[in-house]
């Protein structure tokens, strides 16, 4: 089992303080991680009321620049919001600069908000998104100069540069959360998958990745060498009591603040599937959430058993945990990176 760290954070001005003040500390967390041994960071894209990362492939960079061995990666990357091609740039840059140390993660985000901001039509997401993975790849696999004719981007004799150091490409994690239609396609295309195991509704994840096996062996690729990575929030705490008061709460205002942009109609539809599908997280309280195992949150013991049922349930070979949420204090994060690289890692090791 691997462990990465997510950053899909919410910020709050009154909590973080100055820009400058709050990167930094999610880059003094990046390099304790590295320091007790996590697998990766990653860090999402949002272009919203300061959620996430506008420009992640920015922040990456500099935690690369003060770290040697941790993954830097993306969850996710709004390939259809983007130029295929300029995401092809900066990111086979991060991994040249990082010597080698990207994992890509990519999806269509939810926010219908950012698609009126940049003047994408949100109906064609899902034509973007495959068409924008699949322009994406050929540019870093092809040799010399090569032609792209699809739907949205076209372009002839064109080169590439410059080429990622990973061969044939970075890996790529292809985020899947409630269609199944999403699973089907990261398996088509031998992609890892990404999905989130904190969606109150396990039983409807755990079918979808059933699908996204399927569709890996049906195209001719091993479920065995690639990845079910799955996002959880994280807390470890000393006790129960602890866990609850000082990462439950924030990942409960986490959950509103989420929620929040979800109500705005004018932004988004995705509240609307959601709860057509009774998978919103208003819906239940932080013991019933706790009790669908769709937190990570608790005493080392807990954390310990409920990852194991997450590789028994899901069959779960990574895990991204979501930290420093909500309005968490940077202190907390740090504490609870350490409880639960001491106590929780080595029995995945």
């Amino acid at each position: 089992m691997k462990f990465g760290l997510l950053y899909n954070t919410d910020y709050y001005p009154e909590v973080h303080g100055s820009a400058s003040h709050y990167y930094g500390d999610i880059l003094e967390e990046t390099q304790f991680a590295e320091e007790l041994g996590y697998h990766a960071v990653w860090f999402g894209e949002h272009h919203y009321s300061g959620y996430s990362f506008g420009a992640p492939p920015v922040i990456a960079m500099a935690a690369a620049s003060r770290t040697k061995r941790i993954k830097v990666g993306t969850g996710v990357s709004l390939i259809p919001l983007n130029h295929p091609l300029r995401l092809a740039e900066e990111y086979a840059m991060l991994d040249v600069l990082s010597e080698g140390r990207l994992e890509y993660g990519i999806g269509r985000g939810f926010l219908n908000y950012s698609y009126q901001l940049f003047g994408v039509n949100p109906d064609e997401s899902h034509a973007r998104y495959r068409e924008g993975t699949d322009l994406i790849v050929k540019a870093w696999t092809s040799n010399g100069p090569f032609s792209f004719q699809g739907e949205f981007w076209r372009l002839a004799d064109y080169s590439f540069f410059p080429k990622p150091l990973q061969k044939p490409y970075p890996p790529i994690f292809a985020s899947g959360a409630i269609t199944p239609e999403s699973y089907e396609w990261a398996g088509q295309c031998g992609h890892h998958l990404g999905t989130a195991f904190f969606i109150p509704a396990p039983e409807m994840v755990k079918a979808n990745i059933a699908l996204y096996h399927d569709a890996l062996r049906k195209h001719g690729h091993d479920p065995a060498t690639h990845e079910v990575a799955g996002v959880y929030q994280m807390y470890c705490g000393d006790s129960w009591e602890e866990a609850r008061e000082h990462g439950g709460v924030h990942a409960l205002q986490y959950y509103r603040f989420f929620e929040a942009l979800d109500r705005r109609s004018v932004h988004t539809s995705a509240a609307y599937e959601r709860y057509k599908r009774g998978v919103g997280f208003s819906q239940y309280n932080y013991e019933e959430l706790d009790a669908m195992r769709v937190l990570l949150i608790g005493e080392p013991e807990a954390l310990i058993e409920r990852v194991r049922w997450s590789q028994e349930f899901y069959g779960a070979t990574y895990l991204i945990l979501e930290v420093a949420q909500g309005g968490e204090p940077h202190s907390y994060v740090m504490r609870s990176l350490e409880r639960f690289a001491k106590y929780v890692m080595p029995a995945f090791s």
